[in-house]
């Protein structure tokens, strides 16, 4: 029987072709030339993860289990990024801070909140803590932000940003974080998420103005506004979790990053 839409694995897995194709455009530039098209595709992958992410807490049986999955990538690569830039720094001058685990982190811990918030309500039971759970990342870019410039506080900054996802220091910032958990509050009515990531997309896309330029600089300067075609996917979207294979996409992520940064970094030495 053909099966009509996407699931859930299938849209990851074009996430993650997607996202190959925006990381060979960031760490091989300087080495190869690299059309912009590349990035350009790359900026759907984000929201897909999300929108499978988001779907993820909505289904999982175990969604402490998720988050903690999650917090561990978001740690093993501020880890791992350290070591990258510090033995493989990349030819272009850039470093490496890839790390969307944090940014999942931060959706799906409010999302649970929210979850649990919830159910406290039903059952007539206090909920402050979950409150408080949900201002984490939000306390902890604060804590940042208001010390990051104290030389004498460097430790205790760097402990938070390596195991304390930050609202404002996460991958993508608040604009992904807010896109991961509207998409869960639209409850999978698809004429709802339509209308969200389309107003979201007009959005991030005014958002790269400059007046300076003109128009121009919002097609040309900010190529985020490419993510709203990752819609149609999101659209297509059955509602079947598909195959599993959950710790190929954890480990993938890391590998290929770090793969490709050593290659550029072998290769421009020749």
């Amino acid at each position: 029987m053909l099966q009509k839409g996407l699931n859930s694995f299938q849209i990851k897995i074009i996430a993650l072709v997607l996202m190959v194709f925006d990381h060979i455009h960031y760490i091989f530039t300087g080495v190869f030339q690299v059309p912009l098209w590349f990035t350009m595709l790359g900026r759907l992958s984000a929201p897909l993860f999300i929108f499978a992410t988001a779907n993820g807490m909505r289904y999982t049986r175990n969604p402490v289990k998720y988050l903690m999955r999650l917090w561990f990538g978001f740690v093993f690569m501020n880890f791992g990024n350290d070591l990258i830039n510090q033995y493989f720094p990349l030819p272009n001058g850039g470093i490496v801070i890839n790390n969307i685990f944090s940014t999942l982190f931060v959706i799906c811990l409010i999302i649970f909140s929210i979850q649990r918030i919830s159910v406290c309500r039903k059952e007539n039971r206090p909920f402050l803590q979950y409150i408080f759970l949900m201002l984490v990342p939000v306390f902890s870019s604060i804590i940042i932000f208001m010390t990051m410039s104290n030389p004498s506080l460097f430790f205790m900054v760097r402990g938070i940003m390596f195991f304390v996802p930050s609202l404002l220091f996460c991958e993508g910032g608040i604009i992904l974080v807010v896109l991961g958990v509207g998409l869960y509050l639209c409850n999978q009515d698809k004429k709802k998420i339509g209308i969200f990531y389309l107003v979201l997309s007009i959005l991030v896309f005014a958002m790269g103005y400059n007046p300076e330029i003109g128009v121009e600089s919002m097609f040309l300067d900010n190529i985020q506004w490419c993510m709203v075609f990752a819609l149609p996917f999101m659209l297509l979207y059955n509602k079947q979790k598909g195959r599993g294979m959950k710790y190929f996409f954890y480990a993938f992520y890391p590998a290929h990053i770090y793969i490709f940064t050593i290659l550029a970094n072998i290769i421009s030495k020749y």
